[in-house]
């Protein structure tokens, strides 16, 4: 793991996710990205000069919160914002790489109900990059258990599992795998990936509505420091990413979650 992405956003949970991926960088040797998570569009008129005025203070905005909390020998970059997050996100990807993107569940949503904001909800759902979701205002604990819950165990690509296997492998974590079998739980869904149970503890089942719903039955007996979870095209949360809020009724969790771009 080398690159890893920090958008940034304008909520009091910004410098408590950055100082997150900070500690995660310094114990992984990673260099950080920090993007303005709301690129300045002017919505009332297209003055140039407006833009760039918006612009400018949205990058000393992030700056100082750099210079506040990063060490001065902290590798640590910032990303020309512009109004296309996603698209900026994407170039950036292709150009140098990103290995992860770190970001806060909320970024200025106010809505208590709702548990993945706008930011992390597109980042999750439109990009191909893996997205670990960092507990409101927690620090970076190295994981000794990770659960890994999926309702097919089948990696078409090895790719897929990076983000797992070098934190596993660095911090030395125990992986459980749980595979919930759902209403029209197929035979196929016993394919599980050989890279998978070779570094398991063992695979355990469960029977639910939902991946959610079994994981909730499985959590507190594991007590995992790490949940992760596969966002296929049509598979894991299928319907639950169709939109880019995701609701507290829906899904929540207070532990960090690993989202892995699993293909089809």
């Amino acid at each position: 793991m080398r690159h890893i992405l920090v958008p940034i956003g304008i909520s009091d949970y910004a410098e408590a996710t950055l100082k997150y991926a900070l500690d995660l960088a310094k114990q992984m040797g990673c260099i950080i990205y920090v993007i303005d998570a709301y690129p300045s569009v002017a919505s009332l008129t297209s003055m140039t000069n407006v833009n760039a005025r918006l612009a400018k203070e949205n990058t000393q905005r992030i700056r100082t919160l750099i210079e506040h909390i990063a060490p001065k020998d902290t590798d640590i970059k910032m990303v020309s914002s512009e109004k296309d997050l996603l698209g900026t996100v994407k170039r950036l990807d292709e150009s140098i790489g990103l290995d992860l993107i770190v970001v806060a569940p909320l970024n200025n949503e106010i809505n208590e109900s709702v548990f993945l904001g706008r930011v992390a909800g597109s980042l999750i759902k439109r990009t191909t990059i893996p997205v670990l979701v960092a507990p409101l205002e927690k620090t970076f604990k190295a994981p000794k258990k990770m659960l890994l819950a999926f309702k097919t165990g089948e990696v078409k690509d090895l790719h897929t599992l990076k983000p797992m296997i070098e934190f596993q492998d660095h911090f030395n974590s125990i992986l459980r795998l749980l595979l919930v079998k759902v209403p029209g739980f197929a035979n196929r869904n016993h394919q599980l990936d050989d890279t998978l149970l070779q570094r398991s503890e063992g695979l355990m089942f469960s029977e639910n509505a939902t991946v959610y719903q079994g994981v909730l039955e499985h959590f507190q007996a594991n007590r995992p420091d790490l949940l992760i979870a596969f966002k296929r095209e049509r598979g894991f949360f299928e319907k639950l990413w169709e939109p880019d809020l995701i609701y507290k009724k829906d899904f929540y969790c207070t532990i960090p979650l690993l989202v892995l771009k699993n293909k089809d």
